[in-house]
């Protein structure tokens, strides 16, 4: 403040104006103390302060007390406010439960007094232990006031308590709006939750997510509209520059009074950030928010933080640097002296399957896009290994930027590849089940045919995003119009070869396999002799003997996280969902009912299997013919060689080459000896040798 023009002649004339604007002129004298005029300053408020007392100007008068006596220009505060307020008997009884004659600073004091000044009847107020409430009375003699809590009903409230802990609301507070037009309120969450979310802010300050979560729900709206509630007002609060939406969900939300002045001392600012994820969360913020990014100061801040993530992103965290070029190509700004081709071609060599799995699915074409014009041929011989083992959301990616970069032709070799040797792997296959166009363009592989791959696959046991792939996989078969396309493609046989799997093989649980089956049967009644036995056949129970040690055990964690983690779950969402109202239209409801019926029926599934099979570690397992527990080394007339190891029916590993023995190729091999000719799946071989079991097959069975 320019206090150039503050003299004896300026304060003068406030004394003589009609209207003083008393907290202007308290202002001003803040201002001199810190420019040492304290000396002016302090006789000038006692003569404003003698002014306004006489003119009964009782809130303009405590304001300049308060200064004067904060300034220790008063001796005795007390009295002083006792002096000025001695017309007012009801106001008196305010002054010691202010805390005037106490231990609090005096400045607390005035503010205290000021507040219970302020409370009438019929105002709407919140205390932190009952909520909201409403001042019913307020009884001078006795000192108290009567509240009406929502969550109390009427209680008695001394003035010293309420001078601590009773807030008055605004017309703009949340409680508020609620207690006088509800309707509103209501609309507003449904349309504009965003603006909801900013009047919380402002009624309770600045908060985290979860603490907004739990301002807002039940009191307001229920727990199981939140999600959406907050998934809308995210969305348009990151448009807003006033809002901060921090990337941990423990951070404040912050609201600021105005909007952010994305200007050169807000890029200067980002140049002062060293933590790498917080500068990804300004970047993504300059793209949703569209700020401008042409000035030289933004560009030389960009230029320099860009350099700064791709040189020292850690090593365990190639995405950060992969990362850093990808905000560049998005900006067209070139990092500060990086060497950029050496740099790319060291992220082509690192660890592609893990930068690539750990980045977000949208960022993955521009990656590829800027490593591919870097070195297409290195690329593309990494891609051809990077292929077979990432997750479908990633191989989508994949795909498309290979093939919108050139390289259809070696996109359409390794897939050919994988397919004729059944390498492919589940993200793979669904793939070329989603990419008909692709398929037929390049005489990938029938319709049929694939569907016998598909079911080869589904008998991997898998994890993570294989076992995604797989349910996907799974669903398609559940579609009655595609399955039926597919068998209509098949030859007779074919059809009830199909069947024959799909009923005894070991990718199905018990409910999808009746469900596909049924499908089936709708459409071609013929083959149910498959499924059903001859009436002159003997009925044969078919039970499970024996499995190793570890595939039991993860049955039995399978069955345990189903009863006490799946399904109590499902219960929760049960009862969300009734909370939406009409069952007879309630989407929610329906799913949740049918997934609690698919619950009850595998954990039924599992229990039932687990008491007829047996765990076993194969250890008396013979090498005279072939049987569970034993090993086969086969050779083809091509002289190629396969080793295989068969054990039980829940068994599986394709690294250690072990088989389950419900698979059609160890149902080819079971009781022949060495040196017999056999017909297996994949053609005719020799059985060259029985093995016992390998280490690492043993270690495999202790899990």
């Amino acid at each position: 403040m320019d206090l150039s023009a503050i003299n004896e002649e300026w304060f003068t004339g406030q004394l003589e104006s009609a209207e003083i604007d008393v907290a202007e002129v308290v202002g001003v004298f803040d201002a001199m103390l810190q420019e040492d005029r304290g000396s002016e300053a302090k006789p000038w408020a006692q003569s404003l302060f003698q002014k306004l007392a006489e003119a009964g100007l009782v809130d303009g008068a405590l304001l300049v007390l308060e200064w004067l006596a904060v300034n220790r220009s008063v001796d005795d505060a007390k009295g002083a406010v006792n002096k000025l307020l001695s017309s007012d008997r009801n106001a008196l009884k305010m002054i010691e439960p202010a805390g005037f004659g106490g231990k609090l600073p005096v400045g607390e004091c005035f503010k205290r007094l000021r507040h219970l000044r302020s409370l009438k009847v019929g105002m709407l107020c919140f205390n932190a232990t009952w909520g909201f409430g409403i001042i019913k009375d307020l009884d001078y003699f006795y000192q108290q006031l009567e509240v009406d809590f929502e969550n109390k009903g009427e209680h008695e409230m001394s003035f010293s308590y309420a001078a601590e802990a009773l807030e008055v609301l605004d017309e703009g507070h949340l409680l508020a709006i609620k207690y006088n037009n509800a309707a509103e309120l209501e609309r507003m969450i449904k349309e504009e939750p965003a603006e909801v979310a900013r009047i919380t802010l402002r009624s309770y300050g600045n908060m985290p997510v979860t603490r907004l979560q739990s301002t807002l729900t039940p009191s307001v709206f229920p727990e199981a509209k939140w999600k959406k509630f907050w998934e809308t007002a995210r969305r348009e609060l990151k448009m807003d520059a006033s809002v901060e939406i921090p990337k941990k969900r423990s951070d404040n939300i912050v609201l600021h009074k105005k909007a952010m002045a994305y200007d050169d001392e807000w890029f200067g600012l980002i140049t002062e950030i060293r933590d790498i994820e917080e500068l990804f969360d300004r970047f993504n913020e300059i793209i949703e928010k569209k700020i401008d990014i042409t000035t030289d100061a933004a560009k030389a801040a960009l230029a320099e933080r860009l350099a700064f993530i791709i040189k020292g992103a850690p090593s365990g965290r190639p995405e950060w640097k992969a990362q850093g070029f990808i905000f560049a190509s998005i900006f067209e700004i070139e990092p500060a002296d990086v060497d950029t081709a050496k740099l790319i071609h060291d992220l082509i060599d690192g660890d592609l399957v893990v930068m690539l799995d750990r980045l977000p699915s949208r960022q993955l074409q521009t990656l590829l896009a800027i490593m591919i014009e870097n070195d297409r041929d290195a690329v593309i011989a990494t891609l051809s290994e990077v292929i077979p083992v990432v997750s479908h959301p990633v191989l989508n990616e994949v795909m498309a930027a290979l093939i919108s970069c050139g390289a259809e032709e070696e996109v359409r070799q390794i897939m050919t590849v994988a397919v004729a040797k059944r390498t492919a792997s589940a993200p793979m296959l669904l793939w070329v089940q989603r990419s008909a166009e692709y398929v037929e363009k390049w005489g990938l592989i029938t319709k049929g045919d694939l569907a016998f791959r598909i079911q080869e696959v589904l008998e991997v046991n898998s994890m993570g995003a294989m076992l995604r792939a797989q349910n996907q996989l799974r669903e398609r078969f559940q579609q009655e119009g595609w399955l039926h396309d597919v068998m209509d493609a098949m030859t007779e046989q074919q059809r009830r070869d199909f069947l024959r799997r799909t009923n005894e093989g070991q990718g199905w649980d018990a409910l999808d396999r009746k469900s596909v089956i049924a499908k089936v049967l709708r459409k071609f009644p013929e083959l149910q002799d498959i499924i059903l036995p001859s009436k002159n056949a003997n009925t044969v129970k078919r039970q499970i003997p024996l499995t190793s040690s570890r595939s039991y055990v993860e049955r039995q964690k399978q069955l345990e996280r189903i009863m006490t983690v799946d399904i109590p779950e499902n219960s929760k969402e049960i009862e969300v969902a009734r909370s939406y109202g009409d069952l007879r239209e309630n989407a929610e409801f329906k799913y949740a009912k049918e997934r609690q019926g698919l619950l009850m029926a595998q954990g039924a599934q599992l229990a039932e299997d687990l008491e007829k099979i047996k765990p076993s570690d194969f250890a008396d397992a013979e090498t005279d013919v072939v049987g569970m527990g034993t090993g086969v080394e086969l050779v083809y007339p091509g002289g190629a060689m396969e080793t295989f190891y068969v054990l039980g029916a829940w068994d599986q590993d394709e690294v250690l080459s072990i088989i389950s023995s419900e698979t059609a190729l160890a149902k080819a091999l079971m009781g022949h000896k060495e040196g017999e000719m056999l017909q297996v799946p994949t053609g005719e071989c020799e059985l060259k040798a029985i093995l016992p079991l390998s280490d690492q097959v043993k270690a495999w069975i202790k899990g």
